[in-house]
């Protein structure tokens, strides 16, 4: 008998002392697994983080005043820089803001740097902080991350068990603002087209972006209040109406995803937008570019009417400051009079309303290029010149 107990009373030490080493091992990896998770939120969240900022940046680097022959470039990336390091701050890392140095001298190892990237689309491609590249700067990156100096460690609870005290962790994130050339609109069930119904020769529209003798810069839009005021800004300006003499119809109203365009009609899509109904109308719902003449050149055929009517006045003049989207069209493929003229569009240009004149003689309508960045804008080719104004999207990049 007193053998039995001995044997179940060593059998019982070797089970506490199994258990206690078993116990030991669970603890371990159960601070392990959750040093590890407090890691990975960090991480995570810093991404976040990054991403925020760098988008937010890149949207500050699509400034109006970048169509100007010679853009404040300085002011525009300061203000970039100081929009990435707010937007970073306001997403907290482990419930604190992560710290983002704006890095005004953008030293490529900074926390917030301005560069340029051919091609986002492509991963492959170098991200350029050259400042001789300056003029063509479309991305920014951000590196958040958590450190002695930068919000402190990220904290180890378990571990401080061993002596260890926490991990440094950074996380990278860039985004571009691509400009393209719009290609054509599409409808949207929830938002309207910036589409104006309204439009203009190739030889006029040309002649602003090239900055000839027939334009004019009377004008100043200011980006930061959205007024346009008299005074030069450095933007070529066009007539919208009325241009020279010799084209059919000269300047024109269109007709888009409607069968007349009445001054009521026009009045509503100049004011309020072209709409998903009225978009609708065309194959698949896209009215786009999407045939092809004997040069190679992408064009669609819309229907018109030419002249003006005083009756537009009103809706004109409550758009000026706000950018909208003219059809371009070739006089060498158009055709007809009256309501019957056929307009060869050949594409849509961004333009921003100046000055609207109804009284007298010459009556005019006043434009300048800009940046768009109507959602139903169908995105066509890439462009790394800014002057002639362009679609904006934002791509995160990396």
């Amino acid at each position: 008998m007193k053998g039995r107990t001995q044997r179940r009373g060593l059998r019982r030490g070797a089970t506490l002392v199994l258990t206690a080493v078993m116990m030991t091992a669970i603890l371990g990896f159960v601070a392990l697994a959750v040093d590890t998770m407090v890691l990975a939120v960090a991480r995570h969240q810093l991404g976040i983080a990054a991403d925020a900022g760098a988008l937010a940046g890149a949207a500050a680097l699509a400034d109006d005043r970048r169509i100007a022959p010679e853009p404040p470039l300085d002011a525009i990336f300061d203000a970039a820089r100081d929009r990435t390091r707010r937007y970073a701050e306001r997403n907290p890392v482990l419930g604190l803001a992560p710290v983002i140095a704006a890095n005004a001298a953008n030293d490529p190892q900074g926390d917030v740097v301005l560069g340029y990237i051919t091609n986002p689309i492509d991963p492959g491609s170098p991200f350029l902080p050259d400042g001789a590249l300056g003029p063509r700067f479309n991305s920014v990156q951000v590196r958040a991350a958590r450190s002695p100096n930068r919000g402190g460690l990220v904290p180890a609870y378990f571990a401080r068990a061993l002596g260890f005290e926490g991990s440094s962790v950074q996380v990278m994130g860039s985004a571009s603002a691509l400009n393209y050339r719009i290609m054509g609109f599409r409808s949207d069930p929830v938002h309207r087209s910036d589409l104006l119904p309204i439009t203009l020769d190739k030889s006029t529209y040309q002649s602003m972006i090239s900055g000839s003798v027939t334009t004019t810069d009377q004008y100043r839009y200011d980006p930061a209040t959205g007024r346009v005021s008299p005074g030069p800004d450095g933007v070529e300006e066009s007539q919208l109406y009325p241009v020279g003499s010799g084209y059919p119809g000269n300047w024109g109203t269109v007709n888009i995803g409607v069968s007349s365009n009445s001054t009521s009609t026009l009045g509503a899509q100049i004011l309020d937008g072209v709409t998903p109904e009225q978009l609708a109308t065309y194959p698949n719902g896209r009215l786009e570019l999407d045939r092809l003449d004997g040069t190679g050149t992408r064009f669609t055929m819309l229907t018109g009417d030419p002249g003006i009517s005083t009756g537009l006045k009103d809706s004109l003049q409550a758009i000026v400051g706000r950018p909208r989207t003219i059809p371009i069209y070739d006089p060498a493929g158009s055709s007809g009079t009256g309501n019957n003229t056929q307009y060869k569009i050949i594409g849509f240009a961004p333009v921003r309303l100046l000055a609207v004149n109804f009284q007298g003689n010459p009556k005019h309508v006043i434009i300048q290029p800009a940046l768009t960045r109507d959602s139903t804008a169908i995105p066509g080719q890439l462009q790394s010149n800014w002057s002639a104004g362009g679609l904006i999207r934002l791509h995160l990049t990396r």
